[in-house]
């Protein structure tokens, strides 16, 4: 199986229009558009029932308080992952999601399955404008040294995830896929709010 996006090119930046916050004219973080990139998926195996949808930051820091003299978080500061995206069910007719199709009030659009909560919101429920359900974009510290990346992946299952609770989170998905994942696939792209890195 196979994935790619029209919105970035693999393991380019993405644009701030896809991230959760941008770089203001005054180098400030403000919000941006959020909205979803465009993702299409080709070479699903014989027999999928379903797809699973993940956006995947492995570069989230652990300490944000421990800087070097510059005032950065070291590059080599250990990491850890940041849940930006789980959509589960999608139907198996389903081969792409279209660029700011799942964004806003649209982001429990029932043709392309269901939004699980992100770790924008961590424990807590979704916020009322869509925070933390579905699909929230790139914000990475701006006092960062490091680069994010971002792992856009599809998970063809032999299976639809009928048990998954009303509020899901990766763990929930994560839990019932054992032994159903027919092939994966993935594609990356990057992005700073560090005007440094930026430019």
């Amino acid at each position: 199986m196979k994935i790619a996006s029209a919105s970035f090119a693999e393991g380019a930046f993405i644009a701030p229009e896809f991230a959760y916050g941008r770089i203001g004219e005054n180098g400030a973080t403000e919000r941006s558009e959020n909205r979803n990139p465009e993702l299409h998926w080709t070479d699903v195996p014989e027999g999928t029932k379903s797809f699973v949808v993940l956006c995947l930051d492995d570069d989230v820091p652990t300490d944000r308080q421990t800087k070097m003299g510059d005032g950065l978080l070291s590059v080599t500061q250990p990491r850890r992952r940041f849940v930006h995206w789980v959509q589960a069910n999608i139907p198996a007719e389903v081969e792409s999601i279209p660029e700011g199709f799942l964004t806003g009030e649209q982001k429990r659009n029932g043709a392309f399955g269901r939004p699980g909560v992100n770790d924008y919101v961590g424990n807590a429920m979704p916020g009322p404008d869509g925070t933390g359900l579905g699909y929230d974009g790139p914000c990475p510290p701006f006092f960062d040294a490091r680069w994010h990346y971002y792992r856009f992946s599809v998970l063809a299952l032999d299976c639809e995830l009928a048990d998954l609770p009303e509020v899901f989170r990766l763990a929930d998905v994560e839990e019932r896929i054992a032994g159903h994942v027919l092939a994966t696939a993935e594609t990356v792209c990057r992005y700073t709010l560090n005007p440094a890195l930026a430019n």
